[in-house]
């Protein structure tokens, strides 16, 4: 056990005093993340990764999202917050990971929704998420950090101010209480249950509806989108009525989904090279964000200028 790990644990009401200790690194990017076993109890133990406002994470604030979450049985339930690191103890999810064939079965995207639709129903809080602000932010953090912008990072901005102008006309109530990171990673299904625990909510806050419904497109990402069918589907779920300008939405908050999370990886590729951030074994920020860029940045692009005719 290292010494920081170490020192976390010895805040942790009653576990110093437990008769068993058990510590198991789980896998994780951002932050470290353990499951520890204290005498028959087991939780969820994560230690936060360093300089994470850059990436725009506030803990005061996934704090407030974790209490509303956890109350209305979206989300873990916190067992212990240290301030003002933000380390997180929750308990653990008896739940799985659904595979992406398993996600694909219309009724499982429709329990995603309806899920997410009691998450945009909550009230609102003080945290708040724009990827047009964030991918503003990152840029002009990444170059501070010496790190070259993709060459077509000009026409990028122009297509998502002329996504910002459709949200600016959409008066359908679209800003709620958002995830905003919706991979297949950060929930959990029960079997027993028969529900949906949602974890990760570092970058939740008050949003756009449409950004969530695009990160249920990608929840796989690492396989790609669901297919054209079944993105109808899931409007349908969610809107029970789809018209020409939910679709432009919807493609134009994929194009921003794909330029947030490939400028999220450079900056981690900023971060490394400052030596602010420790590499993650078996993945190169650069790699992930340049493959974005060359691939699922332009074809989402295409796509909405396409719809916008």
């Amino acid at each position: 056990m290292n010494s920081i790990l170490q020192s976390i644990i010895a805040k942790i009401p009653n576990w110093t005093d437990a008769k068993e200790l058990i510590i198991e690194e789980i896998s994780g990017l951002t932050n470290q993340n353990y499951r520890v076993t204290v005498d028959r109890d087991r939780f969820v133990l994560r230690i936060s990764g360093k300089n994470t406002e850059k990436l725009g994470i506030n803990r005061e604030h996934e704090f407030e999202v974790l209490r509303a979450v956890s109350d209305a049985g979206i989300g873990p339930k916190i067992v212990c917050f240290i301030k003002p690191e933000g380390h997180l103890v929750t308990q653990w999810i008896e739940g799985r990971h659904w595979t992406a064939e398993e996600y694909r079965k219309p009724e499982n995207i429709r329990l995603m929704v309806e899920t997410i639709k009691r998450l945009h129903a909550l009230d609102s809080i003080e945290a708040n998420f724009s990827p047009f602000s964030r991918v503003e932010s990152f840029a002009r953090t990444i170059q501070e950090f010496g790190i070259q912008l993709p060459q077509d990072f000009n026409g990028f901005l122009k297509t998502m101010h002329s996504i910002k102008v459709d949200q600016s006309r959409d008066l359908s109530g679209w800003l709620r209480f958002c995830h905003n990171d919706l991979a297949a990673v950060n929930y959990l299904y029960s079997d027993n249950e028969e529900k949906i625990i949602i974890i990760d909510w570092e970058f939740a806050g008050m949003g756009d509806v449409y950004f969530d419904l695009a990160t249920l497109v990608y929840t796989h990402d690492t396989i790609g989108p669901i297919s054209h069918e079944l993105e109808e589907y899931l409007l349908n779920c969610y809107f029970e009525k789809v018209d020409d300008e939910s679709r432009i939405r919807l493609a134009g908050m994929k194009f921003m989904l794909m330029l947030f999370s490939a400028m999220w990886g450079l900056l981690q590729h900023g971060m490394q090279k400052a030596g602010l951030v420790e590499e993650v074994e078996g993945f190169d920020y650069y790699d992930f964000a340049q493959y974005l860029f060359n691939n699922d940045v332009k074809a989402r692009q295409a796509d909405y200028l396409a719809l916008k005719g």
